[in-house]
């Protein structure tokens, strides 16, 4: 096989290639490397018979025909059969990689069980301050409140004051909001003279023109707003009645 395809090779560069190995036309040396080399064998291919082509290619690319493993003596594969052809042979390395058991699935209980524990402490948490904030807030406060919080009851009511005055102006009419998973509503009205001052661990918070209670989420109604009816609870508007200053 080899020496018909270095025959081959050889009887396609006749046509181009002159014995001292110069360029049939011109004389300059052939190109045996790079692309110049690689369309000058296109050449050859598109100039050669179909068997020429296929010894041309083998010759060029060192492609010879595969050489099979595996079988018994009277399912010996030819040499010439294509790969693709034959039969899959039956190699030690197959079986082995067939006898390999599957990897096992990574158990995330471990981690799973400390974010539940995580979101169940964060909820009884939560719970434990809107229980606080009832307490305390269970009556409206007065022209100078000075309810002492603790720190997570204190962010409860944050989140809350900022979801009421957001809600619209507490100067023209009364604004609540309430978290139904808390269980609790925060009502908010303006009253010019009065201030509350939230004490805590970290500091004192001032709330000045307002006065705040918390009820049940059910009730919309805070006691000094019975006659307003419901809280507004409508699209916010643009400035809010209430100035928060952060005291040291």
């Amino acid at each position: 096989m080899g020496d018909s395809a270095n025959q081959a090779t050889a009887a396609a560069a006749d046509g181009g290639v002159r014995a001292g190995g110069g360029d049939g036309d011109t004389g300059a040396p052939v190109p045996r490397h790079g692309r110049a080399a690689l369309l000058r064998l296109a050449t050859w291919f598109e100039a050669a018979e179909s068997d020429t082509a296929h010894e041309l290619f083998t010759a060029a690319f060192g492609a010879h025909p595969a050489r099979h493993l595996g079988g018994t003596g009277e399912d010996a594969v030819a040499a010439t059969t294509s790969w693709w052809d034959a039969p899959l042979a039956r190699t030690a390395a197959l079986r082995l990689a067939g006898a390999l058991p599957a990897a096992p699935v990574p158990d995330h209980g471990d981690q799973q069980a400390r974010l539940r524990d995580a979101a169940e402490s964060s909820a009884h948490w939560r719970r434990t301050a809107a229980q606080e904030l009832r307490r305390v807030l269970a009556e409206p406060t007065g022209d100078d409140a000075r309810p002492h919080l603790s720190g997570l009851a204190l962010d409860v009511l944050m989140e809350l004051l900022t979801a009421a005055l957001g809600a619209g102006d507490a100067t023209l009419s009364p604004v609540c909001a309430g978290d139904l998973e808390l269980g609790i509503r925060l009502h908010v009205r303006s009253v010019p003279d009065a201030r509350i001052i939230l004490r805590g661990a970290d500091g004192d918070l001032t709330l000045e023109g307002l006065r705040m209670q918390v009820t049940a989420y059910a009730v919309e109604t805070g006691t000094d707003d019975a006659a307003d009816g419901a809280c507004d609870r409508g699209v916010p508007e643009p400035e809010a009645a209430a100035r928060l200053v952060r005291q040291a």
